[in-house]
């Protein structure tokens, strides 16, 4: 008697799924430039190109800052679905990536998806030159110093 599992709920059971075989629509999305702060959003296709049904148990970024959404349904033989991922940029800066690891019943069980970026930083308004105002208040306050020694003399 052979029983279907109809969903791989953690890694003991994936380790008793049949194995399958797949394919991604791209192995890394490159965002381009991005300003810090803004938050990008890409899908990813993940295919079942082998004989068995696919099952993802899991899926997760290498931070917190790259959330990854999949489906909990298998996936059959043939068919794909999509991996939508979200990345916040708030907090980084420069050149970026990030990892997406996606735990499914394949031989390698964790299949690798990348997501990249050149992030740049804020322009701040508004913002105050630091050392012009230090400079100008030591030397407005030398200055009343120096008139008020001629002052009292």
């Amino acid at each position: 008697k052979t029983e279907e599992i109809s969903t791989a709920s953690s890694l003991e059971d994936n380790a008793k799924v049949p194995k399958t075989k797949v394919e991604f629509d791209k192995e890394i999305h490159d965002f381009g430039e991005i300003e810090q702060g803004e938050i990008v959003e890409t899908t990813f296709l993940i295919k079942n190109v082998g004989d068995k049904n696919l099952y993802i148990v899991d899926a997760h970024g290498s931070c917190g800052c790259t959330v990854p959404e999949v489906t909990k349904e298998a996936i059959e033989p043939g068919k794909s679905a999509p991996i939508s991922v979200k990345f916040d940029s708030n907090g980084k800066s420069g050149e970026v990536t990030k990892t997406i690891m996606v735990t499914c019943n394949t031989e390698k069980i964790v299949e690798n998806i990348k997501i990249k970026a050149s992030i740049k930083k804020k322009k701040k308004i508004n913002e105050p030159n630091l050392n012009y105002s230090v400079g100008v208040n030591v030397r407005s306050v030398l200055l009343l110093n120096h008139y008020a020694k001629k002052q009292k003399n």
